[in-house]
């Protein structure tokens, strides 16, 4: 029979009782749908639901798995026929609610997927081609990517053999990252830099505290403290920060989380302090100050370019190297250099003088061979002097920012006026009465006395005041002396490729303070002032046939276009090759004379002594001195010319008792370094040749 529940019985009424049927009688049963409702019907005797075969066009897939509910699976039979409503015949009925989904729905929820990609193609359409498709475009490109200003490898400085003189390394900065710092870390921080770096712990530890958050900081660098209360960024090299970084990948280690090593460019002068004073230095932020690191700053650091660096992995590309700066090859010669300096800091340590130069130039050409100065600077730590660099006081580059009035080593110069104009010979006489009245102001000799009839030789021999006076006030007058001084780029910058140089001071007739007495004090070195630099270039001309040759310390320029090597340059001529070699002549003649200690056997030398007061704003100082002494040789050809300066010596006031002897001792050297034979051998190959 067929079982079926009244759907149309009263609200209320019990539901009719099932009679059973017994199973042999009942027919087997198949579900079938007629008007949308589902119904029972007898399958006919020996009939079989017809099931969908496997196509014979495709092998069969793979047999379908039955995932049981304790997590196992299990092949299912061959042939199993499968229900939309229950699944593979001996699987277990599907959830109520696939049960329940219609085809309508379905098609209701594709409906929908496909608006929503129709939407968004349109958007995109819009987005790309529309009117506000540049807006869109400008927006995305922000964050996209980042400007970035990429600096090259800072240009490499030589001497002229070939010794490296400055070059390039690492160092890095320890930064913090203030948003990944805790409690742990700040103090785990300050104690393990402490240790390594021995900086005080509670200066670390008190950088660490401060809510830097709160004054808009999220970022900020470590610094120091030094001997002056001067603040610097705290630096290390590769082998400490590879301890460090060891510390911060090695999870056992103390936490550090939020420091960063942050690598930088690092100047080092493998040198140490050789030449320190000449080459000047570089800051941390990789900029040149001082000698040759500050005048060839642009040339040595290059070009820097910007570039657009992409943020999205697949356009990252290949960025063109900035233009390197160029390599600067030096007059220097480092041996010339070395001997130079441990002879000055023997006649430092002899004399116990405050501080001192010494610098030799070849006046053929203007090429500075050395250029020592006391107290050394080591370019690798210049943290030190720029405390007295910021008191302007001229330590760094004393041999072109030192100013002192040079004494009597500037009679070089009035004497080659004098002679230059033809208003004294050699054989000139003057009768010194030990004292000459010059404007109102009554000069003396530097030992008070008066050494009677003397000519123009003894004069320099002398070394005496009063003749130099009398020269430059009563044969030259002041037109022609202040003319010729110029002429000799006295007041004025010689224009040497080292930063910091200073003019000096001198007061012509068209200065306002400039009195008549000027004249007589200025002749014998007094009341102007000049660098050492200045003093040996105008000296120089003398030496090198009255040609005046700027000082310079580049001899060559390697970039990337090739080498070229700069040509000397003549600054003008101040006297003529007659006086020049007249004046030479004579101070060769007075040098033995003046000073027994600036000789050297087997080698014709030319020079003068000077001793100058110290100025002091309350007048000159009567206890301290300036010692110099200027020499070339040898002798007629001329191949070096030296300066020697020693300030505040306390063996001896007298340039010709400190400062003459350390004329002879570079001299002694020199010759050899150079390889310059003595006179009797080269007067020997000349007469041969």
């Amino acid at each position: 029979m067929r079982l079926f529940k009244d759907r149309t019985r009263p609200a209320g009424e019990a539901p009719p009782r099932l009679r059973a049927v017994p199973e042999d009688d009942q027919p087997p049963l198949r579900s079938v749908r007629a008007g949308g409702q589902r119904r029972l019907r007898p399958i006919p005797p020996g009939g079989q639901p017809k099931l969908r075969q496997p196509s014979t066009l495709k092998p069969p897939g793979p047999r379908p798995t039955l995932h049981t509910s304790n997590g196992g699976a299990r092949p299912l039979p061959r042939g199993a026929p499968f229900n939309p409503r229950g699944g593979f015949a001996g699987s277990p009925p599907l959830e109520p609610w696939l049960q329940r989904v219609s085809p309508r729905r379905i098609r209701l929820v594709m409906a929908m997927m496909g608006l929503m990609a129709a939407g968004l193609l349109m958007q995109l359409i819009r987005v790309q081609f529309g009117p506000y498709a540049p807006v869109f475009a400008a927006r995305g490109d922000v964050g996209a990517s980042r400007i970035e200003q990429v600096f090259p490898s800072r240009g490499l400085i030589y001497d002229r053999r070939g010794n490296l003189l400055a070059a390039n390394a690492s160092r890095y900065y320890l930064e913090v990252e203030i948003r990944q710092l805790s409690p742990i870390s700040i103090r785990a921080i300050a104690e393990v830099l402490s240790r390594i770096l021995v900086l005080p712990l509670e200066d670390l530890h008190a950088q660490l505290s401060v809510d830097w958050a709160a004054r808009g900081q999220f970022r900020i660098r470590l610094t120091r403290t030094d001997q002056n209360g001067q603040t610097w960024p705290i630096t290390v090299d590769k082998n400490v920060a590879g301890v460090l970084n060891n510390f911060l990948a090695d999870p056992q280690a103390p936490d550090l989380s939020g420091l960063d090593l942050v690598p930088a460019p690092l100047r080092v002068y493998p040198a140490g302090n050789l030449a320190g004073h000449v080459l000047g230095f570089v800051n941390q932020e990789d900029e040149g100050f001082f000698g040759i690191e500050g005048y060839y700053d642009e040339w040595l650091s290059g070009k820097p370019i910007t570039v657009e660096r992409p943020m999205i992995p697949p356009e990252a590309r290949l960025f063109p190297d900035p233009p390197a700066g160029v390599n600067l090859v030096l007059t220097l010669d480092l041996e010339i250099q070395q001997m130079v300096e441990i002879e000055l800091q023997k006649a430092i340590e002899a004399s116990g003088s405050e501080s001192g130069q010494v610098i030799v130039m070849d006046p053929r050409n203007g090429e500075i061979l050395a250029m020592a100065a006391w107290p050394t600077l080591d370019p690798n730590l210049y943290e030190p002097w720029l405390a007295k660099a910021g008191a302007e006081e001229p330590v760094i580059t004393p041999a072109v920012a030192a100013q002192y009035e040079p004494g009597s080593t500037f009679k070089v110069l009035t004497m080659a006026a004098a002679l230059d104009a033809g208003k004294v010979e050699p054989e000139t006489e003057f009768v010194d009465e030990g004292q000459i009245e010059v404007g109102g102001n009554l000069i003396r000799n530097w030992d008070g006395s008066a050494w009677g009839p003397q000519t123009m030789l003894g004069c320099m021999k002398h070394s005496l005041n009063v003749c130099l006076a009398w020269v430059a006030s009563e044969k030259l007058g002041a037109s022609d002396f202040y003319s010729y001084l110029n002429a000799f780029e006295i007041g004025q910058l010689i224009g040497i490729d080292l930063a910091g140089e200073v003019p000096g001071q001198l007061r012509n007739t068209r200065h306002p303070e400039w009195t008549e007495s000027d004249l007589g004090t200025n002749a014998f070195g007094q009341g102007v002032s000049v660098t050492p630099i200045q003093l040996l270039a105008a000296v120089g001309a003398v030496a090198n046939h009255g040609l005046l040759i700027q000082p310079h310390l580049v001899r060559q320029v390697v970039g990337p276009q090739g080498a070229y090597s700069p040509q000397p340059t003549v600054l003008g001529r101040p006297i003529t090759e007659e006086t020049a070699q007249t004046l030479t002549d004579m101070l060769s003649t007075t040098l033995e004379g003046e000073t027994p200690f600036a000789h050297v056997p087997g080698y014709l030398l030319a020079g003068k002594t000077g001793t100058a007061q110290v100025p002091t704003e309350r007048g000159y100082d009567p206890n301290w001195t300036i010692a110099s002494f200027v020499g070339w040789g040898p002798l007629p050809d001329v191949q070096f010319i030296i300066l020697v300066r020693l300030d505040k010596p306390e063996s001896s006031p007298w340039g010709s008792v400190v400062a003459a002897p350390v004329f002879q001792e570079v001299v002694e050297r020199l010759v050899v370094l150079m390889e310059i034979p003595p006179d009797g051998m080269r007067e020997g190959y000349a007469a041969s040749h």
